[in-house]
């Protein structure tokens, strides 16, 4: 090879090199950037709600009644609920989400997300509780185990779930079987029924 072509040979590939080069110092210098969309833990916790209620059939179906979603707790999963259920159906029945305050208007609801701060204050509440057709979502350490029928875990935007079936069967309720794979199930908790 005639010595002005490996010239040319070095001098593109010094070229290559200091490009290359620069260029990883220019992205090194580059300010760490945020990920494009990352969801809320409210934004998961409604996601979900819709998803787990394709799942269930109320053996009470009122297919001209909208489906119920009610949130006691809450007030930030209200809205989040509301923008994601916006429009959409289930069982051909149309969608509402609403905000209960107490244990008596919880009789109203298809489905209800329970963010109970303390262990006490749950008991309290599954403890006056009749299991109407109501499916009872929460996310605490031992909901489910406790009389709760679907108890939610988010970790770092992943989710699973525990289900304790006695209970769901109690209010009537039916799961399928593609849920029911998904999820541990809980035995009942000792003197629940």
């Amino acid at each position: 090879m005639p010595s002005d072509l490996r010239k040319k040979k070095r001098l593109r590939t010094g070229w290559r090199c200091f490009a290359l080069a620069t260029c990883a110092v220019l992205i090194s210098e580059l300010p760490a950037q945020k990920p494009v969309y990352s969801a809320t833990d409210e934004q998961v916790r409604a996601a979900f709600l819709y998803q787990l209620a394709q799942y269930v059939t109320w053996t009470e179906n009122k297919s001209r009644e909208p489906l119920r979603f009610c949130v006691l707790g809450n007030d930030k999963l209200v809205d989040m609920l509301g923008e994601a259920l916006q429009g959409k159906s289930i069982q051909e029945r149309s969608l509402t989400v609403g905000k209960v305050s107490g244990l008596e208007q919880l009789a109203g609801c298809n489905v209800v997300f329970l963010s109970v701060g303390k262990r006490k204050q749950l008991q309290e509440l599954l403890a006056h509780w009749s299991y109407p057709p109501v499916l009872l979502v929460g996310e605490m350490d031992g909901f489910a185990e406790l009389g709760g029928m679907v108890n939610l875990k988010i970790d770092e935007g992943r989710v699973s779930i525990e289900i304790n079936l006695n209970t769901v069967r109690r209010a009537g309720l039916d799961m399928r079987s593609q849920l029911l794979r998904l999820a541990r199930i809980v035995p009942k908790a000792r003197g629940k029924p």
